[in-house]
């Protein structure tokens, strides 16, 4: 385990872990990959609200949700990751707006410190 492994969500690692035993590191990787909101917003040490998402939908969609836009500095797979989610009332995240991995915790930082 690596000194990021420790110091994110010892959960989320296991969850990688596990994905690996079972498929294998390639298509664990795709399966991350997929999945990264979930694994940006389960690992997040860090999180800043950005302010409320609306949804330009035509027409309105009746069953519309309150969304908000939070940014979010997350420790899994041996990387650092800086990124912004939709996420729901019930703080969910629904959406993964955008993402970016690092070597070092300080870029991943520098990122989340200006992302909106």
């Amino acid at each position: 385990m690596t000194m990021i492994s420790a110091i994110g969500n010892g959960a989320t690692e296991a969850r990688i872990v596990a994905l690996e035993a079972e498929f294998g590191a390639i298509l664990a990787g795709r399966i991350i990959e997929a999945e990264a909101v979930d694994f940006l917003w389960e690992a997040r040490i860090k999180e800043r609200y950005l302010g409320q998402h609306f949804d330009i939908c035509f027409p309105p969609d009746d069953d519309d949700i309150e969304l908000s836009r939070v940014a979010v500095l997350s420790a899994y797979a041996g990387q650092w990751h800086a990124g912004a989610c939709l996420v729901d009332g019930e703080g969910m995240a629904v959406d993964l707006l955008w993402k970016q991995s690092f070597e070092e915790r300080e870029e991943a930082e520098a990122v989340f410190a200006r992302g909106n």
